[in-house]
């Protein structure tokens, strides 16, 4: 069908320039370096459009006492992290250890290589033996995660998946691709247009927006990650005459004006296509500075919220972080989970320790514990840095000598821990 072609054209252009999928999408959605390419495409194809260059915003906590400034962790790395690993992450830091979390996880597992699912829900409980709400649930959570569109089962739900993403969507795009789905893509405009009671450019309005979206959101996300290999910092954390502060770096989120003379000049024409051009422009202008707005507070509350929560972090030698869970910073900026999962993803900020990605800032509790996990990395390795060469702790003796410093871990889990801190066995650590 043409349409089905036009969305494969559309899709080689979207491989070599993702950001022009995300028109009127949540600024959150991009990082620093495919939001300036976003806005210079902007920018060419919207001659009323200029970029606005704004002081630096800044907010700072008083009373909190400067000292110098050890490095405990290393400096952010760059990364990139596959599908998989992005959507785990995503998994883990979203929802509880629970039944339904490990159907989310079986769902995950029948990805194909452009995001849908490939089970139907008739095999979901078939293989998981879950009732068929709680595969649907599964799914349904699953769907809710970035990159937009990613759990479909068809190339509609795809579509309506990313639509319901889009603040600033056609009014009437997800209900047609919902209920005149085949109309739409069969350009009977003026069916539609009766049923709605509106009228064919309304309609056309909709085909054209969902032109713009991705047929295969998993293609999207490999592509953007491998562009995009520079980590720029937004933010910047600063000790200044005993004050902590928090403000935007020089790459801060970036404002629009419109070229009021420019603008009028051209809505004095008297043509109706040139009044319909200026007018879809103009909206175009509005959308756009809305969207950066939200980004720039956003980002800027989020990053105030963890540096107040972990300022003794920046303050104090030899502190590891605090646990902060995503849930509980979510409640301090008052903002919902996945608002602050897309802030703290891919947005760096400059500390006296190093440039960090946000989320490096979360730190997860430990079961029963106001312990974070950092917390029990720090003192294992500072335990097995103390211990005598020649007769090395075991897995066991590190579990009793944790727990004389209240925290309770299983053997199993210091074994794990030693993994991840690259630390051999007690046999392979002894000397002899």
């Amino acid at each position: 069908m043409e349409f089905n072609q036009q969305f494969t054209q559309q899709q080689a252009q979207k491989q070599t320039f993702i950001p022009n999928l995300v028109q009127g999408m949540e600024m959150l959605q991009l990082n620093r370096m495919e939001l300036s390419t976003y806005l210079n495409s902007v920018l060419l194809g919207n001659p009323f459009i200029e970029m606005s260059i704004n002081e630096p915003l800044t907010i700072s906590a008083k009373d909190v006492s400067s000292s110098d400034v050890s490095s405990v962790i290393e400096q952010t790395s760059v990364y990139e992290a596959s599908l998989y690993e992005f959507l785990q992450e995503q998994i883990y830091l979203l929802y509880r250890d629970t039944p339904l979390r490990k159907l989310i996880f079986w769902w995950l597992e029948q990805l194909d290589p452009r995001g849908y699912v490939t089970k139907t829900l008739e095999e979901a409980q078939a293989e998981t033996g879950a009732s068929a709400i709680a595969v649907l649930d599964g799914l349904t959570l699953m769907q809710q995660l970035d990159p937009a569109g990613i759990g479909a089962r068809t190339l509609q739900e795809c579509l309506m998946l990313q639509t319901e993403r889009v603040e600033f969507a056609p009014e009437l795009a997800y209900v047609v691709l919902e209920e005149h789905y085949e109309d739409l893509i069969q350009k009977n405009w003026q069916k539609i247009a009766d049923r709605y009671e509106t009228d064919t450019e309304a309609i056309a309005n909709v085909y054209h927006f969902v032109q713009r979206l991705s047929p295969a959101p998993a293609e999207v996300f490999e592509a953007r990650t491998k562009a995009v290999p520079y980590i720029v910092p937004e933010l910047m954390v600063t000790l200044e005459d005993g004050a902590l502060s928090i403000r935007e770096t020089k790459y801060k989120t970036p404002l629009l004006t419109l070229n009021t003379s420019y603008f009028e000049e051209m809505k004095a024409v008297d043509d109706p296509e040139v009044k319909a051009y200026v007018q879809a422009k103009k909206q175009e202008f509005d959308q756009l500075q809305a969207s950066l707005m939200k980004r720039k507070e956003t980002v800027l509350k989020v990053g105030t919220a963890i540096l107040a929560y972990q300022h003794a972090y920046f303050t104090e030698d030899a502190r590891s972080l605090k646990p902060l869970q995503l849930k509980d910073l979510a409640e301090m900026c008052q903002l919902n989970e996945s608002t602050i999962s897309r802030t703290v993803r891919e947005t760096f900020v400059q500390t006296p320790k190093g440039v960090f990605e946000l989320k490096a800032f979360l730190s997860r509790r430990m079961q029963n514990s106001e312990q974070s996990r950092d917390d029990v990395l720090s003192t294992l390795k500072a335990l097995i840095a103390k211990e005598n060469p020649a007769k090395p702790y075991s897995d066991q003796k590190l579990v009793e000598l944790l727990a004389a410093e209240t925290i309770q871990v299983s053997r199993r889990a210091i074994a794990k821990y030693r993994q991840e801190l690259n630390i051999p066995s007690s046999t392979d650590r002894k000397i002899k």
